[in-house]
């Protein structure tokens, strides 16, 4: 089904519909983004992709995507009274509020440990879009109809979108009730405005196809992103050129969307038995297994080949780390590696070079090799690929240590520069299990501490908070890799002991709330091997509960909660290689 860009509206069209004309308002109205900003880090586009199956057609509304969308609030319009009271419900929108605010506090009063880096909030450079070197040039102005030709609630003569007949009686998407703490906004950051608009929309209606995708989008942001705010308006400019592509990108995220539609309202979901999860991942194994059959007649034709299979990959595997199970979830990045590594920058024949990665174009190979380093953390295996992590003048050190580096702290809460830290490590516990060269625990000690939370000055103080104690509750989760991992000491060592401690008086430092606990899960897993004490436990298992992906079975969450369960019923000291063994035991993996 193709997507027609409504054409702008004029003064008749306005008046045969019976609507208050807003052209002329729309045209003289101009204001700033809350997320705008510079960019300290601006790498060269070296990978441009060109799509020989955009048709001219679009060329208008690709033109359209690529302008920056600026927040506004029109006068309302008034509709023919021809639908039985649709849910036009209007977002609360921050965005002035959000830029004058800034830190007033001092987050470090009871911690001694906590220190953090505050910039300006800047947009990261981890886009998708292969369309166009003049995409990310900020455009301060956009034509007339707009809002109108992009967020149309649809007018009577719409056809129905025949795709998803099954949610009809469901008009947009809500959250589900928050965790942990009822009185904790669903939105703090107005993502939802950011990303949308001021109305939620109608699925069913053909020109609300673009607008929805995107309000499911935002939702998902809203839940699962540490900082949403930092991606939003590359997120939103990403999906409207993907939508713009039509065929399977389209059809990929409308049942990613629906995915979300689901996850938000039910309880039980299930992914495994959700057939919209279902669909998008057997559509991308499809386009992965084509990709696997087809090599480019160059490298650099083979890596372009390879870079547009794995497009849209990156937020279904961002899907599965939130909603799905730690055996799907590894099992789709292995049929995934073949591609992935022809679409890594560099020489098939070497390692691949993480910083490159992370700095070049396409978010998907950026999320799976972030994703194969954590889960290489978190599960004791071999990552399926090693990682050389070499800086170069083009890629410094210096880059993963600004507010608005290359890494994905924006999805995960770890320090960009801890990533490659954690890969470095991976590789040394592969190498020499737990008997590592003294001289290389002396180093990788040395960089960990060094490392420091990074926050925005703009940030609201409560985020803030909770930021910085999920920043440095990763640090310390990656002290206890260093002693138990690579040095084979055990949860009662006197050096494991110390940070625990540490651990447990940070993690003291915020009330349990979803906004901080969903991104603590996964450093509270390392935590819970040190954990020797059943009093810590009960807290670690506690806050765990308290985010609700953790108590539904067939989740990431889910399942290393189980297997903390089964490594606390043995009842003897841990050792990290337990970690590997209760994998296998709860996730056959």
């Amino acid at each position: 089904m193709s997507y027609n860009a409504i054409s702008q509206f004029n003064c008749l069209d306005c008046r045969k519909r019976g609507t208050v004309c807003l052209c002329d308002h729309l045209n003289r109205e101009c204001r700033t983004h809350v997320g705008a900003g510079t960019l300290d880090y601006r790498p060269m586009r070296t990978e441009i992709l060109s799509y020989a199956a955009v048709t001219q057609d679009t060329t208008q509304t690709a033109l359209l995507v690529g302008m920056r969308f600026e927040s506004r609030q029109p006068e309302p319009m008034k509709r023919p009274q021809v639908f039985n009271n649709p849910r036009l419900t209007k977002t609360a929108h921050g965005a002035s509020s959000m830029k004058t605010k800034c830190l007033q506090f001092d987050p470090y009063h009871s911690s001694s440990q906590l220190a953090a880096t505050q910039q300006p909030l800047t947009p990261p450079y981890t886009p998708d879009d292969l369309l166009s070197c003049e995409d990310h040039c900020p455009k301060s102005l956009e034509p007339a109809g707009f809002l109108e030709s992009i967020f149309s609630l649809g007018w009577p003569g719409d056809q129905p979108n025949r795709v998803s007949q099954s949610l009809q009686a469901h008009r947009s998407i809500e959250p589900s009730q928050s965790d942990v703490n009822s009185d904790e906004p669903e939105d703090p950051e107005h993502v939802q405005g950011a990303m949308v608009g001021f109305l939620s929309l109608d699925r069913n209606v053909e020109s609300n196809g673009l607008p929805f995708i995107l309000q499911a989008y935002a939702t998902w942001m809203s839940l699962f992103l540490f900082e949403p705010l930092r991606v939003v308006n590359i997120a939103r400019n990403d999906v409207s050129r993907s939508y713009i592509l039509g065929g399977e990108y389209r059809q990929i995220m409308n049942l990613v969307a629906i995915t979300v539609y689901e996850h938000t309202r039910s309880s039980d979901y299930d992914s495994v038995r959700s057939p919209y999860s279902s669909m998008a991942e057997a559509i991308l194994r499809r386009r992965l297994s084509k990709a696997g059959a087809h090599a480019g007649t160059s490298r650099d034709m083979d890596r372009r080949m390879a870079l547009l299979a794995i497009l849209r990959t990156c937020e279904f595997i961002a899907g599965l780390c939130d909603m799905g199970s730690l055996s799907r979830a590894l099992s789709f990045m292995q049929y995934m590696a073949p591609v992935f590594r022809r679409a890594c920058p560099g020489p098939l024949d070497g390692l691949v070079n993480l910083p490159t990665v992370l700095t070049s174009m396409g978010s998907s190979i950026q999320f799976y090799a972030t994703f194969d380093v954590v889960l290489g953390v978190l599960t004791g295996r071999p990552m399926f690929f090693r990682y050389a992590v070499n800086f170069s003048p083009e890629v410094p050190e210096s880059l993963f240590f600004i507010e608005n580096g290359p890494g994905m702290r924006w999805k995960f809460g770890f320090p960009d520069r801890l990533l490659l830290t954690f890969a470095r490590m991976n590789g040394l516990y592969e190498d020499f299990g737990t008997s590592v060269p003294n001289q290389l625990v002396d180093e990788l000690k040395e960089e960990i501490e060094r490392t420091r939370p990074i926050v925005s000055n703009m940030d609201a103080p409560a985020l803030a908070k909770g930021r910085i104690v999920v920043q440095e509750c990763w640090i310390l989760a990656a002290l206890i890799y260093l002693y138990m991992g690579l040095c084979g000491a055990c949860s009662t060592d006197a050096r494991v002991a110390s940070v625990r401690t540490r651990f447990m008086r940070t993690l003291a430092l915020v009330e349990p709330k979803r906004s901080v606990d969903s991104f603590l899960v996964f450093p509270l897993v390392i935590l819970g091997l040190a954990a020797d004490d059943w009093d810590e436990r009960i807290i670690i298992r506690r806050r765990m509960l308290g985010v609700s992906e953790c108590t539904r079975p067939g989740t990431l969450g889910n399942d290393f909660l189980r297997m903390l369960d089964n490594i606390w019923s043995k009842r003897s000291p841990v050792v990290w290689s337990d970690l590997r063994q209760v994998c296998w035991e709860v996730s056959g993996v």
